[in-house]
């Protein structure tokens, strides 16, 4: 009986409380604060008091960097929520194209130049032999 009380009395304890931006505000300023979570991707905060009770805020675009300052001005904790990255998907068979490209390019540039070679080298013999 006394573990079901434990039970559904630490929900309560932990219940959070959506706040108003300068309510929040003013609880940082001068509230019993044991550490705050900033997720600068939904530009929410989230600050537990000693009494383990949180409070949730959206913050304005710019109010980062005063919320910071202020909270580490207290020296209260304070964590950040990572952005979330994508996925790594497995490498699919990469086809070349412009590299078979270029060899075939490269190619018959080598031999067009052995052709102007050749001619020339014919044409030169032809021009030394006598008539």
């Amino acid at each position: 009986m006394l573990a079901g009380g434990v039970l559904v009395a630490a929900p309560a304890a932990r219940a959070e409380t959506w706040v108003s931006f300068p309510t929040l505000l003013h609880e940082v300023r001068s509230g019993d604060l044991i550490r705050a979570i900033i997720n600068p991707a939904r530009r929410d905060i989230e600050i537990k008091f000693r009494t383990l009770s949180e409070w949730h805020a959206y913050y304005p675009a710019r109010a980062q960097r005063e919320l910071q300052h202020l909270l580490d001005a207290r020296h209260i904790r304070v964590l950040f929520v990572p952005r979330h990255r994508a996925a790594r998907t497995e490498h699919t068979a990469v086809h070349h194209h412009l590299r078979y490209i270029a060899a075939a390019a490269l190619a018959a540039c080598l031999l067009a130049a052995g052709a102007i070679v050749l001619l020339r080298r014919r044409r030169a013999r032809r021009a030394l032999q006598p008539d």
